[in-house]
């Protein structure tokens, strides 16, 4: 156990300082690095004003309105953001597979998937964590908030995280150890997942709904939260919580037995 923990402990030191050290490459260019950042607020307060306008026009879907639209995009925000920014690495794992760059993170005495997730960085991120802390707190002000329910919030944010991290992160791009030149396909089978998690559950109802919500959970993010601050369907998080004690190990566990199919391209160069 103690050796665990030490592994651990190490494992966490390597990938933030490799993290810091890519977030500091990132801003070397500081105008460029403040313009993308600037740019992705823009381009996601024009996604919520599209919605909007559809709700001006037809009023609410089954109890959701524009506010909560807000909040469903804001929430979906801040999940991808901070995600993607502390692992947006593993996108590029069918690139590194392919062209067999991914011998270097298997010569390194630290966790392979660690030091994967922080070999990259995404600045647009930042885009979208910032607008959604913005909203969400935004949204958290327009409710009756509790301190039980805030809880109960923070604690479907983190599931939320977990499952988006396993379905749209992880798991399409284990896809790459079993299929050649797979970027696309992973980024397809991400986006759907995506897609899945941006709409009102308002419109979804019956067998979809219950698929969104165990096999392919993209309610989970956003949506459930959403319910969950306007006093409904309490029992999704406990739901959520089982469903992401499910999928996460399973992803994990799918990533090592893959890891094991990967044939060194033998590449001749420095590393």
């Amino acid at each position: 156990m103690a050796k665990f923990f030490t592994n651990f402990m190490h494992d966490v030191r390597v990938y933030r300082k490799s993290l810091f050290v890519q977030l500091r490459a990132s801003a070397a260019l500081r105008a460029a690095f403040i313009v993308q950042i600037v740019f992705m607020v823009i381009n996601n307060i024009g996604i919520i004003a599209a919605w909007l306008f559809l709700f001006s026009r037809f009023g609410t879907i089954n109890g959701w309105s524009g506010k909560e639209l807000i909040a469903l995009q804001a929430i979906n925000m801040l999940i991808f953001g901070v995600m993607m920014f502390l692992s947006v690495g593993i996108v590029d794992l069918p690139r590194h597979v392919d062209q067999g760059s991914f011998d270097t993170f298997l010569t390194r005495p630290s966790s392979v998937l660690s030091q994967v997730a922080s070999s990259n960085i995404d600045v647009t991120t930042i885009g979208d964590t910032i607008l959604g802390v913005i909203l969400t707190a935004w949204y958290l002000t327009q409710v009756d908030l509790q301190l039980a329910s805030f809880m109960l919030f923070l604690v479907s944010m983190m599931i939320g995280c977990v499952i988006f991290w396993t379905f749209a992160i992880l798991l399409p791009n284990i896809l790459a150890f079993y299929v050649f030149d797979s970027e696309r396909l992973t980024r397809y089978v991400a986006y759907v997942f995506l897609d899945g998690a941006i709409y009102p559950t308002g419109v979804l109802t019956g067998v979809l709904r219950t698929i969104l919500l165990t096999v392919f959970p993209a309610l989970l993010v956003g949506a459930v939260q959403v319910d969950l601050l306007r006093g409904l369907h309490w029992w999704q998080v406990g739901a959520g919580a089982i469903v992401a004690a499910i999928w996460l190990p399973f992803a994990l566990w799918l990533f090592r037995r893959s890891v094991r199919r990967y044939e060194s391209a033998n590449l001749v160069g420095a590393r």
